[in-house]
């Protein structure tokens, strides 16, 4: 039988919302299909018209991936990206939507929510990991950071290349949920709540 999970995200800088961010993850046997889309609302939607769009196809369940396939189509203001990209059997490397969903798909409570890996859009490769700082009767929170290594301009490895970020899961039964995650960016704290 194919599971398909569907989560949004409301997307704040500073405190104030700039946009939602929708996944949607579809698993049957040992394979996966997943999208990804972002874009901004309200007054910053009028001002900066920031969006993504990202589809990733592969073997695996989550949170462990193993990417086959990847598109992206995104327009971050500072750059835009349009880009299909093939992964070879075997190769260690994740796409960003992969590594997005590693972190904030829902899990099991024994699986925890430690994960590390590196992530390869084409051009761009970062490491991320991701590790269970504190637990308590109503869930778990955990910290971790993404790299940059390759594929930046000497401005943007001059800019930042270290990002740490947060996750608190919800525990529900048998289940770790997502409940919000932030962000340092370039642009600032980043925060995305579960809708």
């Amino acid at each position: 039988m194919a599971e398909t999970e569907r989560v949004s995200f409301g997307v704040r800088l500073f405190g104030l919302p700039v946009g939602v961010m929708a996944t949607a993850i579809n698993t049957e046997g040992n394979g996966y299909a997943a999208a990804s889309q972002f874009r901004t609302t309200g007054v910053v939607g009028l001002i900066a018209r920031v969006r993504f769009e990202m589809e990733s196809r592969g073997r695996g369940t989550h949170p462990d991936f193993d990417p086959s396939y990847y598109r992206e189509d995104m327009d971050t203001g500072y750059r835009t990206s349009s880009r299909d990209l093939s992964f070879a059997s075997g190769d260690r490397r994740v796409d960003p939507l992969a590594a997005i969903l590693s972190i904030l798909s829902d899990r099991a409570v024994e699986r925890g929510c430690a994960v590390s890996g590196r992530t390869w859009d084409g051009k761009r490769a970062m490491s991320f990991q991701l590790a269970e700082q504190s637990r308590g009767a109503e869930g778990v929170t955990c910290t971790g950071v993404a790299v940059r290594l390759s594929g930046y301009t000497a401005e943007e490895m001059a800019e930042a290349t270290h990002f740490p970020f947060s996750v608190d899961y919800d525990l529900s039964g048998a289940w770790l949920r997502v409940r919000q995650a932030v962000v340092d960016t370039i642009h600032g704290k980043v925060a995305l709540v579960r809708r």
